[in-house]
């Protein structure tokens, strides 16, 4: 009795080593979850392009395309120019900023659009339909989102 106890202890720590390092080889870390919030509408937003690197592995993804040409298939959210525009991470991040590309061009037009809640107004935007590019640092790495929006002016 003496000698098994030895031997099935040694047994189970190789056996939770096994299985610990079968779970962490397979172990690849997510981009975090975005919400939209516009005048209590609430969208969820995709990431297109990430680079992330957690306990020792990383993942990554490039779509390698304009905003504009990747979201143009997309319905447009709705958003008035004195809207506030609420982003919500799943985990917060160090530092968000956003670009806007018109999506008749693809160029960039207003760009490092800064402000938590995010005021259109503040900014200068015009009316428009733009293609959102949402750029969000981790200290582990980054997320690019990207989301189609109509800017309209109310009081026009």
């Amino acid at each position: 009795m003496k000698k098994t106890v030895p031997w099935v202890i040694m047994s189970f720590l190789i056996l939770l080593c096994i299985i610990s390092w079968s779970i962490y080889s397979t172990y690849k870390p997510v981009p975090s979850d975005l919400d939209m919030v516009v005048a209590k509408h609430t969208v969820e937003v995709k990431p297109a392009t990430y680079s992330l690197r957690k306990w020792g592995r990383t993942a990554s993804a490039d779509t390698n395309t304009d905003p504009a040409v990747l979201v143009k298939d997309s319905h447009p959210i709705i958003v008035e120019k004195d809207d506030k525009i609420r982003l919500l991470f799943e985990q917060s991040p160090d530092s968000v900023k956003c670009y806007l590309w018109e999506m008749d061009t693809g160029k960039l037009a207003y760009k490092g659009l800064k402000g938590y809640p995010l005021n259109l107004e503040e900014s200068n935007v015009a009316t428009g339909d733009y293609a959102m590019e949402i750029r969000a640092k981790w200290g582990n790495g980054y997320v690019l989102y990207n989301t189609r929006i109509m800017v309209h002016d109310d009081t026009e």
